[in-house]
């Protein structure tokens, strides 16, 4: 398992993007590409949302291949919030009607093969499985 720790920045998106880049090498580019999207979804939607106040907190992304499973896990200290409670997005009339929000998480459930919250010692814990094209 490889794990990168970062202030939770905006900032930071450049290195989770490349730490997975250089973790995933060989991976295949649709594999590297669905996690990166969906890794980049879950970040900023803690960097934007899990620190009201703006005070200072971090992010950790582990990164593990077991087979043809890839397995992410973004830990942060943000306020606790579920993101798998969020509601569908409503696809079926035009986005200028729609809520904002809510097309992160429908990216991070579509592109990935299972998605999973807990809220462990006052951390958020996300868990995400991509399997390689094939993979049953």
């Amino acid at each position: 398992m490889a794990e990168l720790t970062l202030r939770a920045d905006l900032g930071a998106l450049a290195a989770i993007a490349d730490f997975l880049a250089g973790e995933l090498a060989g991976c295949g580019d649709d594999l590297v590409f669905a996690v990166q999207l969906a890794v980049d979804e879950a970040c900023s939607n803690t960097i934007l949302y899990g620190y009201p106040g703006g005070e200072a907190g971090t992010i950790t992304v582990a990164c593990t291949i077991d087979g043809d499973t890839v397995t992410v896990t973004i830990t942060d200290d943000g306020v606790a919030f579920d993101p798998l409670t969020a509601p569908p997005p409503r696809l079926d009339i035009p986005a200028e009607e729609r809520p904002i929000g809510g097309l992160g998480v429908h990216f991070i459930r579509t592109v990935m093969d299972s998605v999973a919250y807990a809220r462990t010692g006052g951390k958020n814990v996300l868990t995400m499985e991509k399997r390689r094209a094939g993979s049953p």
